[in-house]
């Protein structure tokens, strides 16, 4: 149950808490009080449009609280789903908005996505507002509804999830072998064309690398002539007539002449001799190289489509050799299994088969259980529905198939049906139900399904809307059943269902000297007996007083009857 709020900033409330009882909880007070500021707060914590025209003049930013208290198993199972931790008895909602549009969101102190609290507040509340309908008017909640009420569905859904699980892991076994027979065959003939595509390019290792190497030489090809003409002419000639040869020889001959008298100039002498014989073997080379140079133009026409076609195969398998090499390998290893995988194929379409016929029994003996569920549950709404007023309302639930050949929530789209008058056709609820008649769909709902959906707390704004007299009352008896199994937060204008409450707020407006404020009081004693009057039109005095007591005791006894 939703134990307390905390509002900052918002519209017209710089700083409110309201503290709720786990029963019936009634919103009252005049009208422009600031009542429906109260539920733009919860809307907004529960993950409600952000509107940041609602953040109090004059301030930056707005902030909603919400602790939760008592949750049940299946809401905390589903908070750990979502958010990965544990939650015990109590679950702390937070919501920031600036002025920039900035929103900040809080689960238990950790920052969470707007959509995860959106999902679980669906599990904790449901606010029907006079525009919103939300949980009742979504189709898939519906089916959810008739399974639940169903107390049989879960089982059956379970072993078709399970159905499903191990037919997706066949459907995936099959199609790592190839699919169909066409289709393994266009696998088959598509690894054989690649396999021999790679194997017939009979690439080297390293032959990319060399090419690209040769190519860039080829390219410069006309640089290395002329810095080969330089060496050769520096060796053998320059402009000033001596050459590197000329020059050696000479101070080769010069030391020879000396080398006899130190040993030191005789070493000097002979490496100096050698570097001559070294220069003279240098400049040969270079001459064979200037001579046997000549640009291969067919040569480089190779090297570049050759590079080209690599490239190109390089792309199709993985970017570079090792890569190319890898392909090559496990394609010839799927080739291999898709060859020799008849037998294996074979088994494990025979198990798919089965698996499918075991899936339609199931979806068919689920639709089975939903339609019986679907006419109760649809018999007791418009029973419910007399009751409250509406004697000629029918509910029913229209069922039509799902176009996929199967799925985890069986092969049924359901719609509920809604005619509020006699001769008049069925259509879906959404589209047909106006506002007050939304109201008693929603409480005979709500009575019929009490036991059986898991969300814990009710918000009605105004649900009494169009309401008085007799069907008033009823209405207010209807909240007060309600609220025996859920808890229920409710902005009324009828003084039946004030008096039916278990903790009453008022909400009230005054303004000081320099703005305006709303505040929240909780009422009891006298001052619930004031507001009852005023709620009936009568005066707070003697007389008015005394009615607003009586339709108070009457409250109270059936209040006691009911829990009884």
């Amino acid at each position: 149950m939703l134990q307390t709020i905390n509002i900052e900033n918002v519209a017209l409330i710089d700083k409110a808490t309201l503290y709720f009882d786990e029963s019936l909880n009634v919103i009252s007070g005049e009208t422009g009080a600031g009542k429906s500021i109260m539920l733009d707060a919860l809307s907004f914590v529960f993950g409600g449009r952000a509107d940041r025209t609602l953040i109090r003049s004059g301030e930056n930013k707005m902030k909603v609280e919400a602790i939760f208290v008592g949750l049940t198993a299946s809401q905390k199972d589903f908070v750990k789903n979502e958010l990965g931790i544990e939650v015990e008895n109590e679950l702390f909602l937070s919501r920031e908005l600036d002025s920039s549009g900035k929103n900040v969101c809080k689960i238990n102190g950790e920052l969470v996505p707007l959509a995860v609290v959106k999902k679980i507040c669906l599990t904790l509340v449901d606010i029907h507002g006079q525009s919103e309908h939300l949980a009742i008017l979504n189709n898939d909640y519906q089916l959810q509804i008739v399974d639940l009420y169903s107390k049989t569905a879960e089982g059956v859904l379970i072993d078709l999830r399970e159905k499903i699980d191990k037919l997706k892991a066949i459907e995936n076994e099959i199609k790592s072998l190839g699919g169909s027979e066409s289709e393994k065959q266009n696998l088959i003939d598509l690894y054989t064309y690649q396999i021999n595509e790679i194997e017939n390019a009979k690439i080297g290792e390293s032959e990319f690398e060399n090419l690209t190497a040769e190519k860039k030489e080829m390219q410069q090809f006309e640089h290395i002539n002329e810095c080969l003409k330089s060496c050769y002419e520096a060796t053998t000639k320059n402009n000033f007539g001596e050459s590197a040869q000329n020059l050696i020889y000479t101070a080769t001959k010069n030391l020879q002449q000396i080398s006899e008298l130190n040993p030191h100039y005789l070493e000097l002498y002979n490496r100096l001799n050698s570097l001559s014989l070294e220069l003279d073997d240098i400049a040969d080379t270079v001459h064979d190289d200037l001579t046997n140079n000549v640009f291969d133009e067919e040569r480089f026409n190779f090297i570049d489509e050759r590079l080209d076609f690599i490239k190109t195969l390089f792309r199709k398998y993985g970017g570079n050799y090792e890569k190319m090499r890898e392909y090559f390998a496990s394609t010839s290893q799927k080739l291999d299994n898709l060859i020799n995988s008849a037998e294996k194929y074979s088994k494990l379409n025979e198990q798919k088969e089965k698996l499918l016929g075991d899936i339609q029994n199931i979806q068919a003996k689920l639709s089975e259980i939903r339609k019986k569920s679907a006419l109760e549950l649809s018999d007791r709404i418009s029973d419910e529905l007399k009751f409250l007023g509406m004697p000629n309302a029918r509910m029913s639930v229209e069922f039509s198939p799902i176009p996929e050949p199967y799925s985890y929530t069986g092969a049924d789209r359901v719609e509920f049906m809604f005619s509020a008058n006699r001769g008049f056709e069925l259509k879906p609820l959404n589209k047909v139900v106006s506002g007050g008649e939304m109201s008693r769909v929603m409480l005979a709902y709500k009575i019929v399904v009490g036991g059986v959906d898991n969300i814990s707390t009710i918000v009605f704004d105004e649900i009494d809307t169009g309401l008085s007299g007799n069907i008033a009352t009823t209405v207010a008896e209807y909240m007060a059943r309600l609220s025996t199994q859920k808890q229920i937060i409710a902005v009324s204008h009828l003084p039946q269902i004030c008096a039916m409450a278990d903790n009453n707020i008022k909400v009230e407006k005054f303004s000081d000297k320099t703005t305006t404020h709303t505040k929240a009081t909780k009422l009891i004693g006298a001052e619930l007996l004031k507001e009852i009057a005023r709620l009936m039109g009568a005066e707070a005095n003697e007389t008015g007083i005394q009615a607003s007591t009586a339709l108070k005791q009457k409250c109270d006894n059936y209040k006691f009857q009911t829990k009884k």
